[in-house]
């Protein structure tokens, strides 16, 4: 029982959220050449203007989330459970919605990018229809925890998990990832979990580790293919 506890805690503690493009910046438009405006009401609509484009890093939260409408099958290894197709929605308002079904459970996920952080606002399992909230409904969702802050470094809080690196190498099906962050975090039973994030693609993979030597109970989540 204490071995199932701890796969149900791994499969609970761990979701994949990948990347996503930048999205389009609108365009601040001038006036006529021939229109004759007063120097004070170019200003103001000019602050009007660019106050309506998104943060510089609220733009770059993007990257730790896949592109919109992507499905990223991951390979399973160890457990039934450890095979996981993500699905990537964006939603108004800059908000994201992964879908992360792991062959039992549909869980969605909401996140809300801020200037310089992602908030988890919504979190459901056995969740099997789409989610299509107003921006109303979305901006009313209360924040749950705090996903990442940029920058992150060594030491930060990230997933609730601390990071360990920056810069690190992690192999999957997909391809070989350089400039990874790894984030750790070990149990009370002892139990060890990493993730991999990448900017650009998001999480590309998740460990779970637990005793040592020949006793070492291993389930791993690679990233295997993007559509």
């Amino acid at each position: 029982m204490k071995w199932i506890r701890l796969i149900g805690m791994f499969i609970f503690i761990f979701m994949l959220t990948s990347c996503g493009s930048e999205p389009v910046m609108p365009e601040i438009g001038t006036p006529e050449p021939e229109t004759d405006i007063p120097q004070e009401m170019d200003q103001t609509d000019g602050e009007e203007a660019a106050a309506e484009e998104p943060d510089a890093n609220q733009t770059d939260l993007y990257a730790f989330f896949m592109e919109d409408g992507t499905v990223a099958k991951f390979k399973g290894e160890g457990n039934e459970f450890a095979a996981i197709t993500l699905r990537t929605e964006y939603l108004e308002d800059h908000h994201i919605a992964v879908y992360e079904d792991n062959g039992g459970t549909v869980t969605l996920r909401v996140y809300r990018l801020e200037e310089n952080w992602i908030d988890l606002v919504k979190e459901q399992p056995e969740y099997y229809e789409n989610y299509q909230p107003t921006a109303e409904e979305l901006r009313a969702l209360e924040p749950i925890s705090l996903f990442l802050k940029v920058p992150i470094n060594i030491g930060d809080q990230v997933k609730g998990m601390t990071v360990i690196q920056t810069d690190a190498q992690v192999e999957t099906p997909y391809r070989t990832f350089d400039e990874a962050i790894l984030l750790e975090n070990i149990s009370e039973e002892g139990a060890l979990l990493r993730t991999y994030l990448v900017e650009g693609f998001g999480e590309v993979k998740r460990e779970f580790r637990m005793g040592e030597g020949e006793e070492e109970f291993v389930v791993t989540s690679s990233l295997e293919s993007i559509e």
